[in-house]
């Protein structure tokens, strides 16, 4: 085959940070894919996010943010989450696929439905930043403690409510194969884990991250198993 038939060769740069839920949905849905990717750690503890070097790469300071570098093109960065599994799944739609085909229209639009509530219900008011502006406006501790456990609870509490009206008997969160709303998911749980939330009382949703974990894919991404997790955290692979 000529060198001009060839497919160029792209490089995918992760920005990361261990403990990013935001991180892990990426993480999840490269190994799920088998897409290789080049980590890059940004230590949020001490705010390498705000530095003026990553601001260059992302304006938002936020993590993660995704570079891909093609042969013959510019770079092309993408900094949102959701908007990187998307750009993955509409890149790569055969490997391993994480949204029901095109012509499902309806499927696609109830994983989309599952995937918001923890990407727009959940996660952003319980992030750490909307949590310590709570603790501020008293200086007390339980009053982030409690406005985050309260909305996640009941962003839960919506999801568990999909999965009885929809997927009754599904393996995962849209009926047996794995999906966006799945990739989503697991960050989240072991995001509300920090804050002692009792899955117990969501049993089909309980059902479903056990089955989850068990994926090594998911296993993998966990925030223990990161190049950059703290010595006294990891997990061996």
């Amino acid at each position: 085959m000529s060198s001009s038939t060839q497919t160029p060769k792209s490089t995918y740069h992760l920005y990361t940070f261990y403990a990013s839920s935001c991180a892990a949905r990426l993480r999840i849905a490269f190994n799920l894919k088998n897409i290789d990717y080049v980590p890059h750690y940004v230590d949020m503890n001490t705010d390498d996010h705000e530095s003026e070097a990553y601001r260059a790469i992302n304006p938002s300071a936020a993590i993660p943010t995704l570079r891909i570098e093609t042969e013959g093109e510019d770079p092309f960065t993408i900094a949102q989450s959701v908007a990187i599994l998307e750009f993955l799944e509409e890149t790569f739609p055969s490997r391993t696929p994480l949204l029901p085909p095109p012509s499902d229209t309806k499927a696609r639009a109830r994983v989309r439905e599952l995937m918001y509530i923890v990407t727009s219900d959940i996660f952003p008011p319980t992030n750490s930043r909307i949590a310590q502006s709570v603790k501020a406006v008293r200086g007390e501790r339980e009053d982030a403690l409690t406005f985050v456990r309260t909305i996640m609870n009941r962003g839960f509490a919506t999801y568990e409510t999909y999965l009885s009206t929809y997927f009754p008997n599904g393996k995962y969160s849209a009926d047996d194969a794995i999906t966006l709303a799945d990739v989503c998911l697991i960050p989240q749980v072991e995001q509300a884990r920090f804050y002692k939330i009792d899955f117990a009382q969501f049993p089909l949703l309980s059902g479903v991250i056990e089955r989850l974990e068990k994926v090594e894919a998911f296993r993998k991404a966990g925030w223990r198993m990161q190049g950059d997790t703290p010595e006294k955290d990891r997990l061996e692979s």
